[in-house]
């Protein structure tokens, strides 16, 4: 089925910034490292980043909620422009010490949740409801071809040439997203219910969406399992460089062909999911896609043969799109649209706060087990998240059955 003009504009704004965001993710570590060596200082860059996320998601939700959506995604992302426009000019005049640039981090943090969380809310209103499968497997596609394959090794390449060129190309990528949000046609306001005498306060607007997401055993299975799951990821994947040096042998140029060769999984995941959920229906899929991290994970804990660890975490990043895409349409398909963007931001509070809990306990494990033996718990997490989904499956099928019903597939 064809998804509309409205579409090709979010996924030509997506795609633009998820280029702005590879290119990030190498270019400014790399611009950090120049000015100076404390291994500390560069990494207190991702800890600006994510704590900015956390302390914001939830308020920037009700936002979403309470705004235009399609206004918000392109000021977020002329925002972003803005930002690295101006970083561009400090570069140049040699003029960004490292708090410029954990500012520039904490900042991205916020208008980056903002962005994000607007193109999700604004996506479920621009295609129909049939079409959210096929959507969101070619948005996580082509964000996973542009982050892994293509934006690190640009940001490194423009860096090598000048200090200042990723920075300049970020800008000018921003600003094309911005715009391609702002060519939208359709109409991104929700109506506010006119009922209330007074003004509606933040936190008000948090609880009830919260309230809401709990009462929904879809969306409250959901929520619980992007938290579980999101722990057991980062578990292994917050000490992986060591473990392919110590492990596996690699260097940091093998270390980055097993990335590149896993993401490849990624890409057969956005290929299957829409299939996979045709044949087997939502429920199965997701208890599928868990499954099966759980058991790649568990055959990564039993050796060190590279070609197996290789096909394994591909096997895994196929289930993580798989996982997400499943999840995110169901969540899109099962919320109202008021309530869009405060559900969205409580997955992805849970989340966030799932990232940070397995990076500790990855590096607790790490330092007492050993690099292998995490993997293993790791994957008994995973499992534990498909037996949970699993049990469910009896209210996923009822939810699936009656949204049929309500818009057929």
């Amino acid at each position: 089925m064809g998804l509309g003009a409205d579409y090709r504009r979010i996924w030509f704004g997506n795609a633009s910034a998820n280029l702005a965001d590879g290119i990030t993710f190498i270019a400014l570590p790399l611009l950090a490292a120049t000015i100076t060596t404390n291994p500390l200082a560069v990494a207190g860059l991702a800890v600006a980043h994510s704590s900015s996320r956390i302390v914001s998601v939830l308020g920037i939700g009700v936002l979403i909620d309470r705004a235009d959506r399609r206004r918000l995604a392109y000021l977020a992302n002329f925002a972003r422009a803005a930002m690295f426009a101006l970083l561009t000019g400090l570069v140049l005049l040699d003029a960004a010490p490292i708090a410029v640039l954990y500012l520039v981090y904490a900042v991205m943090g916020v208008v980056e949740t903002l962005a994000d969380g607007a193109a999700r809310a604004v996506l479920p209103q621009a295609v129909p409801a049939a079409g959210l499968d096929k959507a969101n497997s070619q948005i996580a596609g082509t964000q996973l071809v542009i982050d892994e394959f293509i934006g690190p090794p640009l940001g490194g390449l423009l860096f090598a040439m000048a200090a200042f060129a990723p920075t300049a190309l970020n800008a000018l990528a921003f600003l094309l997203a911005g715009l391609a949000f702002w060519r939208l046609r359709g109409t991104y306001a929700v109506a506010r219910d006119t009922t209330d005498t007074a003004p509606r306060s933040i936190r008000t607007d948090i609880r009830e969406g919260a309230a809401w997401a709990m009462r929904h055993r879809v969306i409250r299975l959901l929520i619980a399992l992007s938290g579980i799951t999101c722990v057991a990821y980062m578990i292994p994947f917050s000490y992986l460089v060591l473990y392919a040096q110590a492990e596996l042998g690699l260097d940091g140029t093998g270390y980055g062909l097993l990335l590149a060769f896993s993401a490849l999984g990624g890409l057969l995941g956005s290929f299957i999911a829409t299939r996979l959920r045709r044949r087997i229906g939502y429920g199965w899929s997701m208890v599928a896609a868990l499954t099966t991290g759980a058991l790649s994970f568990a055959v990564i804990a039993l050796t060190t043969n590279l070609v197996i660890v290789a096909i394994a975490l591909a096997v895994y990043i196929a289930h993580a799109v798989v996982w997400g895409i499943m999840a995110t349409t169901v969540r899109q398909r099962a919320t109202p649209a008021a309530m869009m963007g405060r559900v969205g931001s409580l997955d992805g509070f849970v989340g966030l706060i799932g990232l940070a809990v397995g990076a500790g306990a990855g590096g607790l494990l790490a330092s007492g087990l050993g690099y292998r033996i995490p993997f293993a718990i790791a994957g008994a997490v995973f499992a534990c998240a498909a037996v949970l989904c699993l049990l469910s499956i009896g209210s996923l099928r009822a939810w699936e059955d009656a949204d049929a019903s309500d818009q057929p597939d």
